[in-house]
């Protein structure tokens, strides 16, 4: 058996209840037809019994001389939604706009079945919705500080005779575009907007009601991001016929200027470098306008990086907001003034070269005696260059005694003169050298004899290891500012020139020696003529 169903028009179930001034749209559409996809459709309007011709969407004749002025103005058009659908929409709803309103579409199938018309029923009903927010006509100003708590109120209020609900949006504006913050729909179900989730979660944000049909949104833990325009958006809401939400209007009124002074965290110098046995001197400043009761507990931080997380960098030094620093001897932290934080770090190394920031939190008193921190900011990194004190000093090398023939002995002594700058940290290493002396142009690397690790440990070169060991070499230090090789028996192969090289070192707070300067000495020839042969 085949179900014959033809041409069906529909529009809402009714009555469809509407504020007095706002704008009506009423969809209808056509399904199950013949002929060409795109559908005509007609408007009519009865307040009683008779149906007056509004608007059509292919007849520019169809309309009765009552509507003729409001379709012409605009007040009442058709808007197309698709082939088979169309939107009555009538602006600024009167109280004559209430009756019954039928939507027909004429006829393009091969025989007539089905419905070609539906009626809905529009009830226009007076606007029973007020919105006020403080007692002053305008909206007022706020400016907190970053960590600050603040609370708006707005008052919404319906004496609609309507069974009607209110949905209540908080929203702030960036720029020039509202974003919801937190709203209590019609359904009496919280629902944060994009980016408030987690807040929300936390308790930061909230939306309480109370007497008066006030809504109050209370916001914990300012932010930058938080100032800006507040305003309560409101919206009525009717169940209509088949108990589905219908919003019937909707209003807003702005309510506060917020505005929330940033708290930052400063180093009060740029880059620094600064000569090793000196003093660091860094000062962190917090900025804020907070004028009430606070603490704040400051943290110093060094890394060796300018990227490394706080996870990764060493705690130099902290003060708690009781002002109990842990400091040290070379170390410490000064209060300079109410938002100052100095520090200095005496007696600098070259391994305190880095990266050093402060890291602040601001705690403020809650009313039950306890303390809570509204804000935490970490500064930039400043780098610090510790230069290494290099001492001042010349190397003079000479022979006090020198071989006359084979087998005499040789003594050379390295002095060190004009010495600058060479406290107890400062410790002095020789170098002992020796190049062969060629008549051609042919370059000769020098060969070490010696040399003085920090400790003042003899290392041996390859071409004096054996002799030394054998007591022909004699490597010593004759005084605190002269050391000497002495050759007992000097042989021709040990003919040439001998340079020495003076290395000063400097002793860490660690106890460890780093080289800072090597001197070398002018060389001296060690040479004697040799009885038959032609050497000049």
């Amino acid at each position: 058996i085949a179900l014959c169903r033809g041409r069906i028009v529909r529009v809402p179930k009714g009555p469809l209840i509407r504020v007095l001034g706002t704008e009506v749209v009423i969809p209808c559409s056509v399904s199950d037809y013949d002929g060409p996809s795109e559908q005509n459709f007609d408007w009519e309007f009865s307040r009683e019994t008779d149906f007056v011709r509004i608007v059509s969407t292919w007849d520019s004749t169809f309309t009765s001389e009552e509507y003729q002025k409001r379709v012409g103005h605009g007040d009442i058009k058709l808007r197309r939604s698709s082939n088979d659908a169309v939107e009555l929409v009538i602006r600024n709803i009167q109280p004559t706009d209430q009756g019954r309103y039928k939507c027909s579409t004429p006829s393009t199938d091969a025989t007539v079945q089905g419905n070609y018309d539906a009626e809905v029923q529009v009830k226009v009903i007076s606007d029973g919705l007020s919105l006020s927010g403080s007692k002053a006509r305008s909206s007022m100003s706020l400016r907190l500080s970053e960590g600050d708590s603040f609370k708006l109120r707005c008052s919404a209020v319906t004496t609609s005779p309507e069974h009607t609900h209110l949905h209540v949006t908080w929203q702030i504006k960036s720029g020039s575009v509202w974003r919801d913050i937190l709203s209590l729909t019609h359904e009496g179900k919280f629902q944060p907007g994009p980016g408030y989730e987690e807040r929300y979660r936390n308790g930061d944000i909230r939306l309480d009601t109370g007497a008066n049909d006030t809504y109050l949104l209370s916001v914990s833990q300012a932010s930058p991001v938080d100032g800006g325009a507040y305003r309560c958006l409101v919206s009525e809401w009717v169940r209509g016929a088949d108990s589905s939400w219908q919003k019937i209007q909707e209003k807003s009124l702005e309510i506060a200027s917020v505005a929330i002074q940033r708290t930052d965290v400063v180093i009060s110098t740029s880059n620094v470098s600064v000569t090793e046995r000196d003093s660091l001197d860094l000062t962190c400043n917090i900025t804020t306008d907070r004028s009430g009761i606070f603490q704040t507990e400051v943290m110093w931080y060094f890394s060796a990086s300018p990227d490394d997380t706080l996870s990764d960098a060493q705690v130099l030094l902290s003060m708690d907001r009781d002002s109990i620093v842990s400091d040290s001897i070379l170390v410490s932290l000064s209060h300079v003034d109410r938002n100052s934080y100095r520090l200095l770090v005496r007696d600098v190394d070259v391994e305190d070269s880095g990266y050093y920031f402060c890291q602040a939190g601001v705690w403020v008193p809650l009313h039950n005696g306890s303390w809570h921190k509204v804000v935490e900011r970490t500064s930039a990194p400043v780098s610090v260059v510790v230069t290494a004190l290099e001492p001042d000093y010349e190397v003079f090398l000479n022979a006090s005694k020198t071989p006359k023939f084979s087998d005499d002995p040789t003594e050379l002594n390295c002095r060190i003169t004009n010495a600058q700058d060479t406290e107890a940290n400062i410790r002095f290493t020789v170098s002992w050298y020796y190049r062969q002396r060629l008549r051609s142009d042919d370059v000769v690397t020098e060969e070490l004899l010696a040399m003085m690790d920090a400790d003042w440990t003899l290392q041996l070169g390859d071409r004096s290891r054996e002799r030394a060991q054998n007591g022909e070499i004699i490597f010593s230090k004759k005084a605190a500012d002269t050391f000497s090789l002495r050759i007992q028996w000097t042989s021709e192969s040990d003919r040439g020139d001998y340079f020495c090289v003076i290395s000063a070192w400097s002793r860490h707070r660690n106890n460890t020696w780093v080289k800072s300067k090597d001197v070398t000495s002018a060389p001296v020839s060690i040479f004697w003529a040799t009885q038959g042969k032609n050497l000049s």
